[in-house]
């Protein structure tokens, strides 16, 4: 998710739940008569605010905040499901002359899986690609044998992640590693 976009999720957020409070106050405040603020509610001529839906310009301004509630619903959700996934990347070749290679992350990324899976410490691994800000992300899930150490698991997984890294040298991808231990069989 962009900055941008999770400011604008949280600016949302934060004025509809703002919104809610002051909605929701309003009738405490009537009904416990709270000094300024029912001298404020009081103004408000209620017989007004009921014939309010009768008059001319009102169906209009419900059309309008239709409309434009209707467009910025559909941005923010446009904006959220949006797949920040990615699977190649280009490398620096050894000879400029030949061209570019590109190169499957998400296929080394699965093959780095198989690797951890054929390794008794390792009773499950999977790996998803994808731009976690604005930079390329490799995340690693594994789920480690608990008849193992932790630190020897720590270190395989050192290995596999430097060997990674060395396969991926020239893309500049981070990786993240989650570590889950397999239960315990009783």
């Amino acid at each position: 998710m962009s900055k941008t976009l999770s400011f604008f999720d949280r600016l949302v957020v934060f004025l509809v739940g703002l919104l809610m409070l002051v909605a929701g106050l309003i009738p405490v405040a009537y009904y416990w008569d709270i000094p300024y603020v029912s001298e404020y509610l009081n103004r408000f001529d209620r017989e007004s605010l009921g014939t309010t839906p009768d008059e001319s310009w009102y169906r209009t301004a419900l059309i309008i905040a239709f409309i434009t509630l209707l467009v910025l619903g559909a941005w923010f959700v446009l904006a959220n499901i949006r797949s920040r996934a990615f699977s190649t990347r280009e490398i620096m070749s050894a000879d400029s002359q030949h061209g570019d290679s590109t190169i499957n992350v998400a296929r080394v990324a699965d093959a780095a899986c198989a690797f951890l899976e054929k390794s008794e410490m390792v009773t499950e691994a999977s790996s998803k690609v994808s731009v976690v800000g604005n930079r390329p992300t490799a995340r690693f899930t594994v789920t480690a044998s608990p008849s193992y150490s932790l630190d020897d698991v720590t270190r395989f997984l050192e290995a596999a992640d430097e060997d990674f890294r060395l396969a991926n040298h020239t893309m500049e991808i981070d990786t993240v590693w989650q570590l889950h231990l397999d239960r315990i069989v009783a």
